[in-house]
């Protein structure tokens, strides 16, 4: 390579949150729009501002932008918020519950272990949750609060004096609530920020900004579910196929309509949900209007080149243009092995030296190159996820990269359009292979039976929308259309199967049919049985074990009193309930069994929890499975239903379940046109067998 060929650079951040929003309420379930807001999405375009000079692609999702604007304006909130917001003597034990649960979710050793009273807080967490409820005090609450809701906050905000994080940092303990409620009102003054900035940016010529379709949706999927055969030809795929290639396009137009609405301009550029691409995908983007767009470099690998001849290395650092139906499209592919240095390698290395590393491995590229365009290296990732597991968020690492590349003269940033406007693309590829960033292929989504099953009932959904549009007022249609564009999204399937694994699983399990069951609810139908039970299977997370021995059974016709029900475990109804708005039964669950009985009590935290027409089941998946009508009282059943309280008696030796045998048990409760509400909600409870159970009871005595 001559000295003097520059080094053409392309840095691109993906910004992209799930839609957390439940159908019945403007609460997001997760707080991480947010939370990432706090903390990524201003400073990752300030960049372009803070260094004279550099030039980056950011990419925003509808589906964010739509959040994000939504808790700007007051419109949504988020569970974590609404915790957050309550002040701390009023909390409800639930509530208590939710805030030890999921208020230490961040990178312990880069969130939590710098600062000692979060440490503190988080080791007096150990043990049983239940436990710790009553370990903390209001003010460990409080301190709670403030601290969640203050590490998030980008370094920026941390260190300017001028705000009232630093103060809270130094002060670190013994919070009041009107230092909470000042931290709440600068992620809203950070928040409020966020469009504004990539809009000036953009306008200044600094920033590219891109968008992807409006819910994130996997596009060649929606297209046709037949295309993973292409690059998994033995994996099952939904029967009949998905093939809605109108879904798609409406995702990619309307995408491109919320983009425009909110940024005041329309993009050019796109990148596909998860960097996923086929044929049909690509000529609806084009017919769409966009321009460019982004993959991963597998996929060009194997993909057509329009002279027939091979693709090499060297190919990677082009811009392409790739043949339509409905005209051309420029392309760029990412580098995996640069850009998963920034999302998966350097965090835990030296930001100098991982900097300077990365810079080196750029002019290793210009060095081998000897083609009369110069190269241009696209460094596309994720901007948001990676930076919390960075000292200092990644800054110190930013700021070596960022001012390394500017002080060299063989490298230049640069964004598609200020490149093709040099050095236009001509044709190199007749048809792309169909594939996504990772292992090109769609395998994450489809092609496991949890993926299947929702892709088989989203499809069935579907049909009936169509079946029923002709008779919906305009009003009805919309809604109706925009709920299964929200079910169409990619991020539910992302954690069906078995590739990725979450404690919140079943949160975005729920969500999904929760979602599902709406468009049938707007459809004026009953959803299937199938959205009343979990798709995710496997997922047990046993609330409470132990003897629950009882000295005799409760008698459950009068209000009982302490004693009936001394010896009996403990667990609440709805674990992280008040972290999500879901169809929840809140309460509190006491168990144990009296000779060959199970003995079961919930109290609910509401009046009338439960409808007329709700039918009550125990659900035993250990040592047998059955499933017992609670509600059908026989001489093997007792049950009692009360405004506030349902207690009940079930002689398991008529299931053949011995006093010695471990038992694994849940409340099942079905209600007319909802989902199955489960007791405990993400999981089962577990309760020890005994020998003699006669022996068990001499604590009493």
């Amino acid at each position: 390579m001559s000295q003097h060929q520059p080094i053409f650079l392309h840095i691109f951040w993906h910004q992209h949150q799930p839609w957390y929003i439940g159908p019945d309420s403007n609460i997001a379930w997760m707080p991480w729009v947010r939370m990432h807001g706090v903390k990524d999405y201003y400073d990752m375009a300030w960049l372009c501002q803070r260094f004279d000079g550099w030039k980056q692609t950011i990419n925003l999702v509808p589906s964010l932008l739509e959040q994000l604007s939504g808790l700007c304006s007051g419109e949504y909130s988020d569970t974590a918020l609404e915790l957050s917001r309550k002040p701390a003597a009023e909390l409800t034990r639930d509530e208590k519950r939710a805030i030890i649960e999921r208020f230490f979710d961040a990178h312990a050793p880069r969130m939590v272990d710098p600062y000692p009273r979060y440490a503190e807080l988080n080791h007096k967490r150990c043990g049983e949750i239940e436990d710790a409820i009553d370990r903390y005090t209001t003010q460990d609450y409080l301190d709670l609060q403030v601290w969640f809701n203050l590490t998030w906050l980008d370094p920026i905000w941390k260190e300017d004096p001028d705000e009232i994080a630093p103060a809270l940092i130094n002060k670190g303990r013994d919070f009041t609530e009107s230092d909470k409620s000042q931290l709440l009102d600068l992620h809203f003054k950070i928040l409020k920020q966020i469009i504004p900035i990539h809009r000036r940016l953009t306008e200044n010529g600094g920033l590219e900004t891109t968008t992807t379709p409006h819910f994130h949706p996997i596009l060649p999927l929606l297209c046709d579910s037949d295309i993973a055969r292409v690059s998994n030809p033995f994996d099952p795929v939904p029967s009949p196929a998905f093939r809605s290639p109108e879904d798609a396009q409406r995702h990619i137009q309307g995408g491109l309509d919320y983009f425009e609405r909110v940024m005041g301009f329309r993009p050019k550029g796109m990148w596909p949900s998860e960097g996923s691409v086929s044929d049909q995908a690509c000529a609806l983007m084009a017919g769409e209007g966009i321009n460019y767009f982004a993959t991963d470099e597998a996929v060009l690998f194997r993909s057509s080149p329009a002279n027939g001849g091979e693709l090499t290395r060297d190919d990677l650092f082009r811009l392409h243009r790739l043949e339509t139906p409905n005209g051309e499209l420029d392309c760029i592919f990412r580098d995996h092995g640069l850009s998963d240095m920034i999302g998966f390698v350097n965090q835990t290395q030296d930001g100098k030296h991982a900097a300077k590393n990365l810079i080196k491995q750029l002019h290793n590229i210009g060095s081998n190159w000897n083609h009369p365009e110069p190269p241009l290296i696209n460094i596309i990732l994720d901007g948001e996820n990676c930076w919390e597991y960075y000292p200092r968020d990644g800054h110190d690492f930013l700021q070596y990269f960022i001012e390394g590349v500017l002080n060299d003269s063989r490298i230049i940033p640069t964004t598609v359009p200020d490149y093709r406007e040099i050095y236009p693309a001509e044709t190199t590829l007749k048809s792309i292979f169909p594939g996504s960033w990772i292992n090109q292929n769609f395998r994450i989504w489809i092609g496991h039976e949890e993926d299947n099953l929702g892709w088989s009932l989203m499809r069935d959904a579907r049909a009936e929308l169509v079946k029923k549009e002709p008779s919906l007022d305009e009003e009805t249609k919309r809604a109706a259309w925009r709920q299964l564009d929200i079910c169409e999204g990619s991020d539910w399937f992302w954690w069906y199967g078995d590739e990725n694994q979450t404690s919140l699983d079943f949160i975005f399990d729920q969500l999904f049919r929760s979602h599902l069951a709406h468009l049938y609810q707007l459809l004026e139908l009953d959803p299937p049985n199938e959205l009343r039970h979990p798709i995710k299977k496997g997922h047990h997370l046993v609330h409470s074990s132990g003897g629950g021995m009882l000295r005799q059974a409760p008698n459950i016709s009068a209000d009982g009193g302490y004693f009936e029900w001394a010896g009996a475990r403990y667990a609440p109804a709805s674990s992280g309930g008040a972290m999500h708005q879901a169809d929840a039964i809140d309460g509190e669950v006491l168990y144990g069994r009296c000779q060959s009985s199970l003995c079961i009590r919930v109290d609910f935290n509401s009046d009338k929890p439960l409808h007329d027409d709700s039918k009550i089941y125990l659900k035993i998946s250990q040592p047998v499975e059955v499933k017992i009508a609670l509600s059908e009282p026989n001489n093997a059943i007792q049950l009692d239903l009360r405004d506030r309280r349902l207690q009940a008696i079930v002689d398991l030796s008529n299931w053949d379940i011995e006093t010695k045998d471990e038992t694994w048990f849940c409340l099942v409760i079905e209600q007319q046109g909802k989902l199955d509400v489960s007791i405990p909600q993400d999981g089962e409870l577990q309760i020890q067998g005994v020998d003699n159970p006669n022996d068990s009871l001499l604590w009493f005595l």
